[in-house]
């Protein structure tokens, strides 16, 4: 077999699966992966709302626009109330506006702002 050719039997082949929900549950286990992920990674409250806030970051941005503002401000607190504050420790680079990002499947016309 060549070496580009994938091979449908290759258990190790990234595969993406898309799975269709109505359930706001989703999206909240969503968000709160994310939370957990980039707090443990030592972001702190507002180093994660901005995450959320910032659409080169897809997932936590979907989330972000799904649920609303007050519901992700209240999982990060309810998150940060249970495991105690960070300090603030983001990232030199997550003071960007991180504008530069390019996602051309993500920026469709109704994803992008004006």
């Amino acid at each position: 077999m060549p070496y580009d050719d994938p091979d449908a039997t290759d258990p190790m082949t990234l595969n993406g699966v898309m799975v269709d929900t109505d359930s706001d549950q989703a999206m909240r286990g969503m968000a709160e992966c994310f939370i957990e992920e980039y707090f443990r990674l030592g972001y702190d409250r507002e180093g994660l709302l901005k995450l959320f806030r910032t659409r080169g970051y897809a997932g936590p941005h979907l989330a972000h626009e799904t649920l609303g503002e007050e519901t992700i401000a209240a999982m990060i607190d309810e998150y940060v109330q249970r495991w105690g504050p960070r300090k603030p420790s983001t990232p030199d680079d997550a003071d960007s506006d991180y504008d530069g990002i390019s996602l051309p499947i993500i920026d469709t016309p109704s994803n992008v702002e004006e």
